[in-house]
């Protein structure tokens, strides 16, 4: 498997580059009750495997990162570790080496965005909104955020782009049933109920992103949309809602598009990945499924 690096991203943040003067900081061993996780992280759920293989891990060899927390009341809230700290509990630890810092309620959000950001389970619509988030809390531009977390300009504008689509449509992009390459292309229709008809066909009929874009073109040449509804009266090829429920429940575990095509001899599952990394990090998914 790739392993992905952070780059400039996080440790930007936590050597006080991207601000005047370091924060305080200290190393404490502290009562896994006492920490409390950061609501401004992206991630909102943690696949428990991968929770118990970490566990696994700490019960063997012990928390070897401390986690980094910064004091809230009479509690520690954590800006990056919620994982280690989740695997923590499950393995029974009283007390984790934590490094203590004292920082902003802007500087945690910024922190809790930028550890997760690089994370490969993060679909690329909570991507996007960490993006936005991190550029509002900065007040720069979106060059300043590539900057930042160390990626291309081109990279973060085009995640960022995905938050102009209806919410409709994201949400297909979140569950993985519409690509990112094709939600890119539907991006090229102004019209939001045109993108939600193309979204929809695209699903429908299984369209690759080049015909997702070909259709786009031609209804910017006026072409009459290949994406309207069928008249009254007709009969489209309907499909088992029981498949589509299959193809959606697929697509939320695996984070990517699948397509089902059942028949009684012969039935096939396919899952369509938009690139290597996608398609290293599904093929992990069910290799671990499988062990």
């Amino acid at each position: 498997m790739v392993e992905r690096k952070l780059g400039r991203g996080l440790d930007y943040f936590l050597s006080g580059s991207a601000e005047s003067g370091a924060p305080s900081e200290s190393v404490a061993q502290l009562d896994v009750s006492r920490l409390v996780a950061n609501p401004f992280q992206p991630r909102r759920e943690f696949a428990p495997n991968e929770i118990e293989e970490l566990a696994a891990s700490i019960r063997s060899a012990g928390l070897l990162q401390p986690i980094l927390v910064r004091p809230v009341g009479d509690r520690y809230q954590i800006i990056a570790g919620e994982r280690r700290w989740r695997a923590a509990k499950l393995a029974g630890l009283e007390r984790v080496p934590a490094l203590v810092r004292s920082i902003s309620d802007d500087q945690a959000a910024i922190f809790g965005l930028v550890e997760n950001l690089h994370r490969e389970d993060l679909n690329p619509i909570e991507k996007a909104q960490a993006f936005r988030r991190i550029q509002e809390l900065t007040k720069g531009t979106q060059d300043d955020v590539a900057r930042q977390v160390g990626l291309d300009r081109s990279t973060v504008t085009n995640f960022v782009r995905l938050l102009d689509l209806p919410s409709e449509v994201q949400a297909h992009v979140s569950r993985g049933t519409l690509s990112m390459g094709h939600a890119r292309a539907i991006l090229g229709v102004a019209d939001e109920e045109a993108q939600k008809l193309l979204a929809d066909k695209s699903i429908r009929d299984r369209l690759s992103v080049r015909q997702v874009e070909a259709l786009v073109q031609e209804m910017k040449q006026g072409v009459p949309r290949a994406t309207e509804e069928p008249a009254a009266g007709a009969s489209p090829k309907s499909r088992p809602l029981w498949i589509k429920e299959i193809e959606e429940t697929l697509a939320s575990v695996l984070g990517a598009e699948v397509n089902v095509r059942y028949s009684r001899k012969r039935s096939r599952i396919m899952i369509n990945c938009s690139g290597r990394e996608q398609f290293e990090r599904v093929y992990g998914q069910l290799k671990k499924s499988g062990d």
